[in-house]
């Protein structure tokens, strides 16, 4: 995008002499208007000169040109009465828009300076926490979390965003209006939206002809720059984005990518040109997710279009490689909303493209050297180079399903569809479709993604804070539908779905505590076996391990200070009977990988980030007890790795002394005036915590089938 205006000059923005501009102009409208059609007065008018220039009787040289010179003359007073009127409407607009922008600049500001974050002038965020004597009392001192500082950082770049293209838009309008020192402009836009429109459409008009004159692979990276920074100035823009998808058609959408991303013969891009065409990639997705939602007849043809595009392949010039369309356009899905509609029907065509091809084999079809250009720039390679094969259509589908969670839901909630994706469809490596690459299934990375949003209602993609859980039934459906699904895999439990289900268990944090802590597992909340099975199989890496605990942590904490009719030492108890559910699943993954000599290594700690984007934020003296639990937790898990700590299979949440200590310190502050609360009764608190942890342990062993050897 043109340059960005900063915090600083959005504040010291003075409106005053714009308003004055605008009053200016408002009169001058006025007068012109008069001028041009003779007002209310019958003076002498541009209209009156017309019609009378148009009454006369011309002859000889007067009867051309003289009555054209007085015809025109006279028109350039309706003229600059329009000019006169969009300039007005231009600038009152802008004004207009200016106020918005400065406001919701101010109030963010103020806003998040509660929330210890301060905005410099730059437009970045950062903590800014005052000292505990400057607060009076470090305990009420709130930290921001990363997650925090992700969503303030978003929240005051979209008003940048929004009042650098209020700027950028007028100045374009203005421009034009004036571009012709010796005339008039006849019409010109009255608003910033009208404007914005026009030069969206104008924009698309342009593009359209410079890749209709073909060889788009010849583009230079300047050109190819400048291509980038209006797709990311007008990706918004419907004015911009159905012109543009409409105006190239289907196949000639599909042919643009297909041409541009790979021109074959050997000069696959990259380097700078690979990165360029990545930005280009996501901002071409978010142009075509925009232009989806539009309803209009040429639109609704181009959609239908695209998916009869689906399963036709699209040659070029001088080789032989021809991709399908799904294989082109899910390259372009891989950023912004797209339409639910449009998505539904979409995949429903895809998914019956595959299974007419049976026996399906995705790496078959879909990897075949004979078809596979490479159309992903959004991601790099082995070697950090941007640019990878991206020939699995249903990895760019799901992650478009991922970036619109309605459908998500929806899809995952349609057992065919979840049974297709999560029990049935071979997916494979695209760095190689034939086991050569690096292990890592990107489509399936992608359905992780799309089965998270389904569950959450969230976009993975994009930072949240949370301050509740706010579920659906139809996404408690998708929850239970998914450990259903993939306790049944066993240890062929994907490995690339592990950290998205860490993270769908934390945002369900409440339902899983109360699961893992149930004393009739057969009628616990979430069925106990599957749950048991997918934590088993989440807690073989260590990344998703520490996202699962981390946010059961936080559930466990979360129930100790929430409102509880009876004795609070249940709450006590059940903290207690998860932690030994936690300790069951993780031995029974050490279990499962104890032949590989890498496996202790996976345990060492470090941050684990992105769960408190599904899990909700906490006042600031619970958060304390969360972060006091986990802290000991760490340190437990640390200390396992550096004494090379075996785990009793019969007792093996006895490695959890410390964290089990920090839990009933948490739960005394929390309910002080309990017995067990009360001095000389810590052994009694532990042992009642202690005693829950063993039974909790005890029942995930008889259940996994573990007995004492």
């Amino acid at each position: 995008m043109a340059d960005t205006l900063t915090v600083q000059e959005l504040t010291d923005l003075r409106l005053g002499g714009l308003k004055t501009a605008v009053d200016d102009w408002k009169t001058m409208t006025g007068r012109l208007e008069k001028l041009a059609t003779g007002g209310d007065g019958g003076q002498v008018s541009g209209e009156g000169l017309r019609s009378k220039a148009n009454a006369a009787t011309w002859k000889g040289v007067n009867a051309t040109v003289s009555r054209e010179f007085v015809t025109k003359t006279a028109k350039q007073f309706s003229d600059a009465a329009a000019e006169a009127k969009s300039v007005h409407g231009l600038l009152q607009g802008a004004h207009s828009d200016f106020v918005k922008h400065k406001a919701d600049l101010r109030t963010a500001i103020d806003d998040l300076a509660k929330r210890n974050i301060y905005v410099n002038g730059n437009g970045s965020v950062i903590a800014s926490v005052p000292s505990g004597a400057a607060a009076g009392s470090s305990d009420d001192i709130h930290k921001p979390t990363d997650e925090e500082l992700d969503v303030a950082q978003r929240r005051i770049n979209k008003i940048l965003t929004e009042a650098s293209e209020t700027d950028r838009v007028v100045a374009r309008a203005l421009r034009a209006l004036v571009k012709n020192k010796y005339d008039f402009t006849e019409k010109g836009a009255d608003s910033v939206e009208e404007a914005d429109r026009a030069q969206g459409r104008a924009d698309a008009e342009y593009w359209r002809r410079e890749i209709g004159k073909g060889h788009v692979d010849e583009w230079s990276e300047e050109k190819l720059a400048r291509f980038n920074e209006m797709l990311e100035d007008q990706r918004d823009n419907p004015g911009f984005t159905e012109t543009f998808a409409t105006g190239l058609g289907a196949d000639g959408t599909l042919q643009f990518w297909r041409d541009l991303a790979d021109p074959g013969q050997g000069n696959t891009p990259e380097g700078e040109r690979a990165k360029l065409l990545g930005q280009a990639q996501q901002n071409l997705s978010m142009s075509l997710a925009n232009a989806s939602h539009s309803h209009s007849p040429e639109m609704e043809a181009w959609k239908r279009d695209i998916i009869a595009a689906g399963g036709k392949q699209f040659g070029h010039e001088g080789i032989m490689v021809k991709p399908y369309g799904f294989q082109i356009m899910s390259n372009l899905m891989v950023k912004g909303k797209f339409d639910s509609d449009f998505l539904n029907e979409y995949g429903d065509a895809l998914r019956t493209f595959e299974e007419k091809k049976k026996p399906f084999e995705p790496e078959a079809i879909w990897g075949n050297p004979g078809i596979a250009a490479q159309l992903d720039y959004t991601g790099k390679d082995a070697d950090g180079d941007f640019g990878r094969p991206g020939t699995d259509p249903m990895g760019g589908y799901l992650k478009a399903v991922s970036h619109n969670p309605d459908v998500a839901t929806k899809l995952f909630n349609d057992d065919d569809w979840a049974d297709y994706l999560l029990k049935d469809r071979e997916f494979y490596d695209e760095d190689d479709p034939f086991g050569q690459g690096d292990g890592t299934t990107q489509s399936r990375d992608a359905l992780g993604k799309a089965l998270l949003a389904a569950g959450t209602g969230l976009n993975p993609d994009q930072p949240h804070v949370l301050t509740s859980y706010e579920h659906t039934d139809p996404q408690r459906q998708v929850l239970e539908g998914a450990l259903g699904r993939l306790s049944g895999k066993g240890d062929d439990f994907p490995p690339e779905l592990r950290d998205d289900m860490a993270l769908l268990l934390g945002n369900w944090g409440d339902e899983v505590h109360q699961s893992a802590s149930s004393l009739d597992t057969a009628a616990s909340p979430l069925n106990y076996e599957d749950l048991l099975e997918v934590s088993k199989q989440v807690s073989r890496d260590q990344n998703a391990y520490g996202l699962l605990t981390e946010g059961v942590n936080q559930a466990i904490i979360t129930d100790i200070h929430a409102e509880h009719q009876g004795d609070p030492e249940e709450e006590l108890k059940r903290a207690g009977q998860t932690v030994g559910f936690m300790e069951s699943a993780r031995y029974q993954a050490i279990d499962t990988d104890k032949d590989d000599p890498s496996w202790p290594a996976k345990w060492g700690y470090h941050g684990f980030g992105g769960v408190a984007n599904f899990v909700p934020v906490v006042g600031d003296a619970l958060q304390r007890g969360v972060d006091s639990a986990a802290y000991a937790w760490q340190l437990e898990e640390q200390q396992r790795i550096d004494d090379e700590a075996a785990i009793d299979n019969t007792q093996n949440f006895q490695s959890r002394q410390g964290y089990l200590q920090a839990l009933g310190d948490e739960w005394s502050a929390e309910h002080p005036d309990h017995r067990l609360s009360q001095e000389g009764n810590e052994y009694l608190r532990q042992d009642s915590i202690g005693n829950s942890a063993f039974n909790g342990n005890s029942t995930a062993n008889r259940i996994a089938g573990i007995g004492p050897q």
